[in-house]
């Protein structure tokens, strides 16, 4: 039960907030009382929301409103603008997130009372989401264990959804990370994503995340080894030969051909990927692999493949990292294994066996 100090800050907080000259020390001496006397099975009230998105602010987490599990604010440009908030307006999604208190006194007590708290993982942790909704998912969680043992313990958020679904926290390794060796029902959310933060309010079940207080953790070694991407051994170096007879193939070039004459429904729909519009192929188009935990897994930007998720068989593109797929490089990889030279010769040998 919130005592009555408590209560009297819960009034008085957006009182404050809206103040004319917004005291920022006073209001968070009043967040932090509201936060300390919260308890699961309190009402999350805007107040309690305020309160909650004041503290993490504080303390360096970056956040944004939510409506539910997506963002609230209206999106500032069409689908594929490369603006990431450059232009100082809201509307970018996990970009808009920010430590600034003026902002999130903005959000959370004037334009967007009672709104879920997003936070957009730090630079230096990784978010390790297991849902048991899915298909082979305690399967694979059994297995995990039988080999490995416990995961050490960390800060969790447990999901609102009420289902055993978990947000671990952990230290992020250097490289680039992949839940694709986990198995069925694990996705991991690094800088490029966001996770929804307690005390929000599940849409589906009505009830609020809860967090499981504990120091960020580094991962096990076993852990490490399975979800950072093996660095590619450098290629073979070609002979002079092998140079002269591809410069002579480059002017009728397999992939170019099939770029221009293929859909990018004819090279995902087959494994299962799915789009959410009308045209596959327009610029801006949203795509969703099978297993996806997300509303977009990778868009169609210039006529190229950008994947988002790190789940699937592609590289994942992030921030100062883009990496877009041809249609060519993709059907190789989802086919032929792959995007190094062999795997792209067995592909076009495979296309030029189709079309004689």
């Amino acid at each position: 039960m919130i005592c009555d100090e408590s209560a009297y800050h819960a009034d008085l907080i957006f009182e404050l907030a809206t103040a004319e000259t917004v005291n920022h020390n006073s209001l968070l001496d009043m967040a932090y009382v509201i936060v300390f006397h919260y308890s699961v099975g309190n009402p999350v009230t805007p107040a309690v929301l305020l309160a909650h998105a004041l503290v993490y602010a504080d303390n360096g987490w970056e956040i944004f409103p939510l409506n539910g599990k997506v963002p609230t604010i209206k999106k500032r440009h069409p689908h594929g603008h490369p603006c990431k908030g450059e232009c100082s307006q809201d509307g970018h999604g996990l970009y808009d997130a920010t430590t600034d208190l003026d902002t999130v006194i903005r959000w959370w007590a004037v334009e967007r009372i009672g709104a879920n708290i997003g936070i957009r993982v730090p630079e230096g942790m990784f978010v390790l989401d297991s849902d048991p909704r899915k298909p082979g998912h305690a399967e694979a969680a059994a297995k995990l264990h039988a080999e490995n043992g416990s995961l050490p313990n960390t800060l969790i958020t447990v999901s609102g959804r009420c289902d055993g679904g978990i947000h671990r926290y952990y230290r992020r390794p250097p490289g680039k990370l992949t839940a694709k060796n986990l198995g069925p029902g694990y996705d991991i959310k690094d800088h490029s994503g966001y996770v929804v933060a307690p005390p929000s309010i599940h849409p589906d079940s009505g009830q609020p995340y809860m967090a499981v207080d504990a120091e960020i953790a580094h991962p096990p070694r076993w852990l490490t080894d399975l979800i950072v991407t093996k660095a590619p051994p450098p290629p073979r170096q070609r002979t002079t030969a092998e140079i002269t007879l591809a410069a002579r193939r480059s002017s009728e070039s397999v992939a170019n051909q099939f770029c221009a004459t293929t859909s990018w429904a004819d090279i995902l729909t087959p494994h299962g990927w799915t789009h959410t519009g009308n045209d596959p192929d327009a610029d801006g188009a949203v795509w969703l692999h099978p297993t996806a935990t997300t509303t977009c897994s990778a868009t169609v930007r210039h006529g190229c493949l950008f994947v988002y998720s790190t789940s699937t068989q592609f590289e994942p593109t992030a921030t100062g990292d883009t990496h877009g797929y041809t249609k060519f490089r993709a059907y190789s990889v989802l086919n032929h294994g792959g995007e190094e030279s062999q795997h792209m010769s067995e592909a076009a040998q495979a296309l030029i066996r189709k079309r004689q």
